[in-house]
């Protein structure tokens, strides 16, 4: 019995921390759902268990809540006579005041508190937000704002804080700015707090008032911090070219040589605004060869012509030759290392994929194998050289590649990309259950890309391995696979750039198999390659259709998005677009094209 009692005399302190926890989550589960009988009952027993004073606070709501407002103020008054020292129940007190109507009494409470303020700063944040849990900012920025004064503290973060909670985006803006103003060094901390903001500033609300303030100041008092600031804030709006020229002015004020321009060039490129992307790199190669940035403005340049390349928005012969020559200038000027190889990897990806010559390009992957560089570059170099040779037909020395890639980085992520392509091969050439059982493996790499790609291969695999139906033509009887197979060497046909080929294969599968789950990936690959090949109307019909007629399997909000891009950018048909942005909102909010979506039905809509 005396082990028992000891047993029961530990636990019964753990016992009761997890009740305090239990009754914890079930009085705010209470108080959030409105239930204010049930929570009012536990805030009270939380609150003479613990004297916690956030306890308190919601047990003085709840009575609020459920007009006891007279047990209200007897309640705080009785803590008052036991804390006299506590500010806080002061501010608690007035906010029953203010319950009860009594607007003069509350106000007393509340300029009692300021003027009675304490020169610690722990102390007078924490009033500060009881004043901004009692729904009193006003009340919370003088606390500080007094704060400042008697202890002669800078509360200028807190403020922002106060101002953000109220949505006061003008003092929020001014306060910002002053603290940059001051002391350049918190720009970046200044820019971490304003970005949660910016991001969720869904009406340019914010934006506006800061932008408007910056120039402002700009103009009055010329401040490379505030400049900096002002290029950043267009960057979250993602206006690169008012960015960029900003960032001139910048630098013809600073003599900085172009630092910020490169920068910009790459993020403009990233987002797809290769003319912003042109200008800035334009900028700094007329600084001259002396400009420290000069090399990465030119290759730059590569760089965007190249990925407008890949976009489809540069096809032209005389546009094609000109990249190919102006790499090769690079190359022959700066030669091949580790600051041009990853140029060189275009270059022969612009040589195989768009000029049709395999055979340079994989000369050139072999020059730069010879440079002394680190085992990344090199695995992607040989992945390259591989997807060229299979691009080329050659499937065994494409996997002879792929294999030493693997195994020479096993312990790393180009592993697991070399794995991929070897699975990607044994599923254009109709080895199937290799296929997915390298790909079962891949669901788990450590890379977010690969491990996706591989899980969207292995379900159009699994959801299409030996599928036989009544709609199945008599000669495929003996093979069930062939649907699939037909459709992978479509992908393959695509792959290596052999339009017509993927295009009959596809079509195959759309005429000759209607029943087939493979249908909608056919149709959605068709509209991929018309897209490329710059008919837009086609693309866009097949894109509807996919959109409209397979609204519920998983291509539908890309094909939707799809259809959408092309009616606002080359069909001239607003409308058209309007309603396939909004389709994506209303059909698919958990797209991840919602919010792109959002953005350009508003700018349509003009909202």
């Amino acid at each position: 019995m005396k082990n028992l009692l000891i047993i029961l005399a530990l636990a019964l302190p753990f016992w009761v921390n997890a009740q305090n926890q239990e009754d914890v989550s079930l009085a705010y589960s209470y108080y959030n759902s409105r239930e204010y009988e049930k929570a009012v009952y536990l805030f009270e027993n939380l609150f003479n268990q613990t004297h916690a004073k956030n306890y308190f606070n919601y047990y003085i709501k709840c009575l609020e809540s459920l007009g006891e407002l007279d047990k209200a103020e007897k309640a705080v008054k009785k803590q008052m006579t036991a804390n006299k020292n506590d500010l806080a129940y002061k501010i608690i007190l007035g906010s029953v005041y203010k319950s009860q109507g009594k607007m003069d009494k509350a106000s007393e409470q509340f300029d009692g508190v300021i003027s009675a303020l304490p020169r610690d700063r722990n102390s007078i944040i924490a009033l500060s937000n009881s004043f901004l849990q009692a729904d009193e900012p006003d009340y919370a920025e003088k606390t500080l704002l007094q704060g400042a004064e008697v202890a002669h503290i800078d509360f200028s973060m807190e403020l922002f804080s106060v101002y953000a909670s109220s949505r006061n985006y003008k003092k929020m803006s001014e306060t910002s700015l002053d603290v940059v103003s001051a002391d350049a060094s918190r720009l970046a901390t200044v820019e971490n707090m304003l970005q949660y903001y910016l991001n969720n500033d869904t009406n340019d609300e914010l934006y506006s008032i800061l932008r408007s303030s910056l120039m402002q100041r700009i103009q009055k008092t010329p401040s490379t911090a505030l400049s900096e600031m002002l290029i950043w804030v267009y960057v979250q709006k993602k206006n690169f070219k008012m960015a960029v020229n900003q960032a001139k002015a910048l630098d013809r004020r600073t003599n900085g040589q172009g630092r910020h321009l490169v920068s910009l060039g790459q993020q403009s490129v990233d987002a797809g605004d290769f003319a912003t992307a042109s200008d800035a790199y334009k900028y700094v190669i007329e600084l001259g060869e002396k400009s420290p940035y000069y090399l990465y403005a030119k290759l730059g340049v590569l760089n965007t012509m190249y990925q407008q390349v890949v976009a489809g928005s540069i096809t032209d012969s005389e546009q094609l030759a000109y990249l190919e020559n102006e790499y090769r200038s690079v190359f022959a000027k700066q030669g091949i290392n580790a600051s041009t190889v990853q140029h060189v990897i275009n270059y022969a990806r612009l040589e195989t994929y768009y000029l049709n010559h395999a055979d340079t390009a994989k000369a050139i992957i072999n020059k730069a194998l010879q440079q002394p560089l680190n085992y990344a570059i090199k695995a992607d170099l040989n992945l390259q050289l591989a997807d060229i040779y299979l691009f080329s037909g050659d499937e065994w020395e494409a996997l002879m590649i792929y294999a030493k890639v693997e195994t020479d980085n096993k312990q790393n992520e180009k592993g697991d990309e070399a794995k991929l392509r070897k699975a990607k091969v044994a599923y254009y050439t109709g080895s199937f259950k290799w296929a997915l059982s390298q790909l079962d493996v891949l669901k788990a790499a450590t890379s977010k890309l690969v491990a996706n790609d591989a899980m969207e291969l292995a379900i159009i695999i699994n959801d299409n391995l030996a599928v036989a139906n009544e709609f199945m033509p008599a000669d495929t009887a003996a093979n069930p696979d062939r649907e699939l197979q037909i459709f992978a060497r479509g992908d393959m046909y695509m792959f290596q750039n052999r339009w017509s080929d993927a295009l009959g294969c596809y079509d195959t599968i759309v005429t000759q198999f209607k029943s087939s789950p493979l249908v909608d990936e056919s149709l959605y690959r068709q509209a991929q390659i018309r897209e490329r090949q710059k008919d837009f109307a086609e693309a866009a019909s097949l894109y509807q259709k996919v959109a409209d007629d397979y609204a519920y399997d998983n291509l539908a909000d890309k094909a939707a998005f799809r259809l959408a891009e092309l009616s606002s950018t080359y069909l001239a048909d607003p409308e058209t677009a309007k309603t396939y942005y909004l389709k994506i909102l209303t059909d698919y909010p958990g797209s991840i094209y919602a919010v792109q979506a959002r953005e350009k039905f508003r700018k349509i809509d003009g909202k």
